[in-house]
C-alpha cells in the first residue's frame, strides 16, 4: 500500500509540473480576456492581441523557437508580414511592426500580458517574463501624437490656491481620484467590504459597443493618489465639502480659461509640444498611479475603463519617471 501511495504521489507531482502547450495557453488567454477578465469584445481581442499572438505562436514552435520573452518580442516585431486581404495588393510585403510606433507599442503590451499569463497560470518558464528595462527599450517611445500634459504637484497646488473654494475642491477631487469631471456629481461616501469609509462613483460612463448598442461601465470605488503627500481629507470631510451646482468638462474648462495662471501653463506646455486641458488632471493621476502601483489592470479599474483603453488613450509615464526607473535598474 505504501508503495502504491508513493507512486500516486509521484504521478500527482508530475501532473502539477505539466506545462500547457502554447496554442492551449493562447485559447485560455483569449477565453480569459473575453469572458472572465476585462470582458472585451472578440473583435477588440483580435485587434489588440490576436494578430500579434498568432505571429508569436509561429516563433514559439520549431527548432528556432524563442526561449525567452525578450527574444520572442524581437522576433514578432521584426516578422516579415504580407498583405493577406483579397485584391491587387494581396501578397505584397507590409512594414514590420517594429517600424510602426503605435503597432510596436500595442504589440509589446499584448506579448507582455500574454507571457505574464503563461508563466503565472500555465507554468511556462520564468525566462519568458520580460524585465521592465528590456521591455521599455524594446517597446520604444510612444507614437508621435499630441502629447498630453502632466501637471506637477506644485502646479496643482497653485491652481487650488487661486481658484474659488468650490472649484478648488473640484480640482482636488479630479486630481486625487482621477475622475472624469462630470463624475464629481455622482460621488457618494459608503462603507467598503473592509468596513472602512470610501468614496464611490455611482454612475458609469455610457458608451456604444461595436454593434451600436449603448452600454454603461460599472460603478466603482475610488482610490487616492496623493498630491505632495496630501489627499486633503476628502473622504473624511466629504459631507461638508462645498461644490459647484453643476460640474462638467465644459464648466470646469470655462473656469480655468479665465485664470491667468492657467493661461500661462497652457502656453508653457504648448511650447514644449504638450496639450494642457482640464482632462490633464486625469492623465496626471494615471502617470502618478503608475509610479506607485505596478499592475496596470488595477489602475485601469480604478479609473473606470479597460487596460486596452488605458494604454491607448492615457499617458502612463513621463521622462522623469522613466529616468528614475533606469537609474534604479542600473
Amino acid at each position: 500500500m505504501a508503495a502504491i501511495a508513493d507512486v500516486l504521489a509521484i504521478s500527482d507531482h508530475k501532473a502539477e509540473e505539466v506545462v500547457t502547450p502554447w496554442p492551449g495557453i493562447f485559447n485560455a488567454f483569449r477565453h480569459h480576456k473575453i469572458n472572465l477578465g476585462n470582458r472585451i469584445a472578440p473583435k477588440t481581442f483580435e485587434a489588440s492581441y490576436g494578430r500579434y499572438l498568432s505571429v508569436a505562436l509561429l516563433h514559439l514552435d520549431g527548432r528556432n523557437a524563442a526561449q525567452t520573452g525578450k527574444a520572442l518580442m524581437e522576433k514578432v516585431l521584426t516578422h516579415q508580414r504580407v498583405n493577406r486581404k483579397p485584391g491587387k495588393k494581396h501578397g505584397e510585403a507590409l512594414k514590420p511592426w517594429v517600424e510602426m510606433p503605435k503597432s510596436r507599442l500595442e504589440c509589446c503590451l499584448a506579448l507582455k500580458k500574454f507571457l505574464e499569463y503563461a508563466v503565472g497560470e500555465h507554468r511556462q518558464p520564468q525566462s519568458f517574463l520580460v524585465p521592465e528595462q528590456d521591455y521599455l527599450k524594446i517597446r520604444g517611445a510612444d507614437a508621435k501624437s499630441r502629447k498630453k500634459a502632466v501637471l506637477t504637484d506644485a502646479e496643482v497646488l497653485e491652481l487650488i490656491r487661486l481658484l474659488p473654494e468650490t472649484w478648488a475642491n473640484v480640482i482636488k477631487i479630479c486630481r486625487v481620484f482621477g475622475v472624469r469631471s462630470w463624475e464629481v456629481g455622482f460621488i457618494t461616501k459608503a462603507t467598503n467590504d473592509d468596513g472602512e469609509p470610501q468614496l464611490r462613483v455611482t454612475k458609469g460612463k455610457t458608451y456604444n459597443t461595436r454593434g451600436g448598442v449603448k452600454e454603461e461601465t460599472d460603478p466603482r470605488w475610488l482610490e487616492a493618489v496623493a498630491v505632495d503627500g496630501s489627499t486633503f481629507g476628502l473622504v473624511e470631510g466629504w459631507e461638508q465639502l462645498n461644490l459647484p451646482p453643476s460640474v462638467t468638462g465644459k464648466t470646469l474648462g470655462n473656469i480655468l480659461r479665465r485664470l491667468p495662471y492657467w493661461q500661462q501653463l497652457v502656453a508653457e506646455y504648448e511650447a514644449r509640444g504638450e496639450w494642457l486641458r482640464p482632462y490633464s488632471l486625469r492623465d496626471t493621476f494615471s502617470v502618478r498611479a503608475h509610479g506607485i502601483v505596478k499592475d496596470d489592470t488595477l489602475i485601469a479599474a480604478a479609473m473606470g475603463h479597460t487596460v486596452e483603453v488605458h494604454h491607448r488613450s492615457y499617458r502612463t509615464s513621463e521622462w522623469r519617471s522613466v529616468r528614475k526607473a533606469f537609474a534604479e535598474a542600473s
